[in-house]
């Protein structure tokens, strides 16, 4: 099996896990990968980066850019980037751009389609990105198990929206969970995880600072209508993404908010419950106290996760990304300095597979 490894300067394949850092093919200069996807109703995998969106049909050796539309919309990097993106069962696939737009295509990535209703919410006007004051991005965009036609949308910042129709018509509840929305994970049809970070409008527009918010891991049971934090209490709730697997929910959360992670002033913890969500424990990993994880897969059926400090307002040429793999506790060698997962007694450990020399934003098993 295949490891594409999603980072902030292109896309690189793995063929085999563990690996050399020689052993890496960059196989796609895209800048900066946001999402890295395959679905098993379509054909191919997807990336999503600061230069646009591309397929591969062949695992990733050869890559085709779709053109989405882009535009010349200017924001502190330059042109717009496509920061999600989705295939539906029925063919559809969609982009999610910062600004933020949605765009439709019926024909493989041949023609775009703006979807238009996403522009009409109530509170669009209240939408702005973490750098940018003038346009927010598009992070999650997810379809619903279950409803075809049921879109998600997570904009950073400004909450959550949901679409019944595929994408024409569009609901605000931005008003039901916090503004900075990193992910959207549906589980079924009623019951969505989503994380999320410390940008709260209302509370900034107060006076009362950049990136003091709530933050946290959120759990939805009725399709997005009302949220319940599920880490309350936690000091590491600026959160990138959280994944499930075999009942047991993980998720990597900091203190701070990236400004803080450009000198290293922060901790992170990375945690995980096998009662969704009613309890979580910490689990020791590589790369503590400042690495943060932000991305999994499972590979040859091993959960496979990767770090590093993505999308840090000023980037670092002294942080290198790492692929771990997680290892329960049995059989575990206590000695190893490759975290320190318990005392044997079953505890979870995760150990290094593979280094890369830029931080690991992305991977996907193809």
């Amino acid at each position: 099996m295949t490891l594409l490894i999603g980072t902030d300067s292109g896309l690189y394949r793995a063929d085999d896990v563990p690996f050399e850092r020689d052993e890496l093919d960059p196989v796609l200069d895209c800048g900066v990968v946001t999402a890295v996807k395959s679905w098993d109703h379509t054909e191919g995998v997807f990336v999503a980066s600061s230069t646009g969106a591309y397929r591969s049909l062949d695992g990733g050796e050869t890559w085709t850019d779709l053109e989405v539309p882009l535009g010349d919309r200017f924001w502190h990097a330059g042109q717009s980037q496509v920061w999600s993106i989705l295939a539906t069962a029925d063919g559809a696939l969609y982009a999610g751009t910062n600004d933020p737009y949605i765009f439709r295509s019926v024909d493989g990535g041949e023609t775009w389609t703006e979807q238009k209703g996403f522009r009409e919410l109530p509170s669009r006007g209240h939408w702005e990105s973490p750098i940018d004051p003038h346009y927010a991005r598009l992070r999650a965009l997810e379809t619903v198990p279950g409803r075809p036609d049921t879109l998600i949308a997570g904009v950073e910042a400004g909450g959550i929206h949901v679409s019944r129709d595929g994408g024409r018509t569009w609901t605000d509840h931005r008003d039901a969970i916090v503004d900075d929305v990193h992910q959207v994970l549906p589980i079924s049809e009623d019951v969505w995880l989503a994380a999320t970070g410390y940008l709260d409008h209302d509370l900034e527009n107060l006076g009362l600072g950049h990136a003091v918010g709530e933050g946290g891991l959120w759990r939805t049971t009725d399709a997005g209508e009302s949220w319940d934090r599920l880490d309350v209490g936690s000091d590491f709730s600026y959160i990138r993404r959280v994944f499930v697997h075999d009942g047991r929910v993980i998720f990597c959360g900091g203190e701070e908010a990236p400004p803080a992670w450009v000198n290293d002033d922060h901790e992170v913890a990375l945690f995980e419950s096998t009662n969704f969500g009613r309890d979580f424990e910490r689990v020791s990993f590589p790369g503590e106290p400042h690495e943060i994880i932000e991305t999994w897969a499972v590979h040859d059926g091993d959960v496979l996760c990767g770090s590093g400090l993505f999308d840090v307002p000023d980037e670092r040429d002294d942080v290198e990304g790492r692929i771990m793999r997680r290892v329960d506790g049995e059989g575990v060698d206590d000695e190893s300095d490759e975290g320190d997962g318990g005392e044997g007694d079953g505890d979870p450990t995760y150990e290094t597979v593979g280094r890369v020399d830029a931080n690991v934003s992305r991977i996907e098993v193809v």
